[in-house]
């Protein structure tokens, strides 16, 4: 297989106190689909807290319809990062102060081949993922907010060209962090309320006369939590029986909602497709174009595009996708965005008010973004006899906030799943954000690039 190796350097990487790796474990929600990444449910998969170094996985039954729970571990450590699968060896994500500069040699008298040290040995640790039969893996990492790795391997198109740093890929469910983010940025502009009905209005815009009862009590707030009450119409989405974003829409607001809005979670890819019209709808002007001006423009980041399934230009790295299918077309503002690895980071770091650099949101904006929102309590049992005192439950520290996964105390990003495509971002508690993106069917789980990725940290010697 034809690979390409791109590697930029472009300072050390960070101080002991810098580098203090995390002790979270975290909790990957599968957005966009199962074994042939586009056509199964989504409330996946849920990796428990833990205070050691692995994680346990605690997948959610694929017919689950109930909002995510974790109950964390009374000990959150802030000193390891548990991001390996559960079957792998556990690394050490602590990050050394400087890059190795040369590879130990062996005595003359033998032949073995020096063992690969520092970023190096990091990409040959992705080569796994290629030679587990994908075609293409690129990755990047930034170190408070500046890139310090770029990598890309594989081939760019299925007749072997190969695929170079800044190419672009399907980001799939990461669309969703960028939506939400124009969206904030809407509502700070005073165009948006997250808490005003927006039902209406949106069965309006695509034409629903008589929308289903209660759709107009959904506000901005439940699309972007996925508490809409909206199902997940994996279907409808993903086996071509609408050709468009607001086709699916009309679909959903006709259609009786699966439970009242603002109450219990339920991913749904119809959620952002909505939020993504409603931008559409308030400014008079396509999502894509306001996504750029108000987010994407301003962090210098040019080429990303809304791609549609068989949509391959120069630069994009092409996903094998199964002939007549038109996901890209009718998933929009929850998923058709294209993007290179250093671009999904930028976005990502644009949160981490920290760093330097041009912020999208305010502060108050971020906090809301990055705030797990929790269902509501249920009701009392009717009892007749005293009720035992119970002691309540510890925070959550995983779980969904608007458009963001959150993976543990001060930790979040998103994944991304369709066909023949995996992508994962995080931005760590120690200053570090990366962000990996596959074209091809391996890892069969989006989930295990965390440990592919913290593995490669540890063959770098970054540990």
């Amino acid at each position: 297989m034809m690979r390409s190796l791109i590697i930029m350097f472009t300072r050390c990487l960070p101080s002991p106190k810098q580098a203090a790796s995390i002790g979270i474990a975290m909790m990957l929600i599968g957005c966009g689909g199962g074994a042939d990444g586009v056509s199964t449910p989504i409330d996946r998969d849920l990796l428990r807290e833990s205070p050691v170094t692995t994680i346990s996985a605690d997948p959610f039954p694929e017919s689950s319809t109930a909002s995510p729970t974790v109950t964390p571990s009374t000990t959150v450590t802030a000193t390891t990062i548990a991001t390996t699968a559960s079957t792998s060896t556990p690394p050490s994500t602590a990050i050394p102060t400087t890059i190795p500069t040369s590879i130990p040699t062996t005595p003359a008298t033998t032949t073995t081949t020096p063992a690969l040290v520092g970023w190096d040995a990091f990409d040959d640790h992705l080569t796994t993922i290629l030679d587990a039969g994908s075609t293409a893996v690129s990755a990047t990492v930034l170190r408070d907010g500046d890139v310090v790795h770029e990598v890309a391997l594989g081939v760019r198109t299925l007749a072997g060209e190969p695929v170079a740093v800044g190419d672009r890929y399907r980001i799939a469910s990461i669309s969703k962090v960028i939506t939400a983010i124009t969206a904030l940025r809407l509502v700070e502009l005073g165009l948006l309320d997250l808490d005003a009905p927006v039902g209406p209005r949106l069965a309006g815009a695509v034409g629903v006369s008589n929308p289903a009862v209660e759709v107009g009590n959904i506000t901005l707030r439940h699309l972007m939590t996925h508490r809409s009450g909206i199902a997940q119409y994996e279907d409808l989405m993903f086996k071509r029986e609408v050709e468009s974003c607001p086709e699916a829409g009309a679909v959903a607001l006709s259609r009786a909602l699966e439970r009242s809005p603002g109450t219990t979670f339920r991913y749904s890819n119809v959620n952002f497709c909505l939020v993504g019209l409603l931008i559409e709808n308030v400014t008079g002007r396509p999502y894509a174009d306001v996504a750029a001006e108000n987010v994407l423009d301003p962090l210098g980041i040019s080429g990303m595009r809304l791609a549609g399934t068989f949509d391959v230009l120069p630069g994009d790295v092409e996903h094998e996708s199964d002939a007549g299918r038109n996901y890209m077309e009718v998933l929009g503002a929850a998923g058709s965005w294209i993007a290179s690895p250093t671009d999904v980071a930028t976005i990502v770091n644009s949160l981490d008010l920290d760093t330097p650099g041009w912020k999208p949101l305010g502060e108050v904006s971020v906090a809301t973004m990055r705030t797990i929102t929790l269902d509501p309590p249920p009701p009392p049992a009717p009892t007749t006899t005293t009720p035992a005192t119970t002691l309540p439950s510890p925070p959550r520290v995983t779980g969904y906030g608007i458009g963001l996964m959150i993976f543990g105390v001060d930790a979040f990003g998103h994944t991304g799943t369709l066909e023949a495509t995996h992508a994962m971002t995080v931005r760590q508690p120690d200053g570090i954000t990366w962000a990996i993106t596959v074209s091809g069917v391996e890892p069969n789980s989006t989930r295990a690039l965390a440990g592919i990725m913290a593995e490669a940290f540890a063959a770098g010697g970054f540990a």
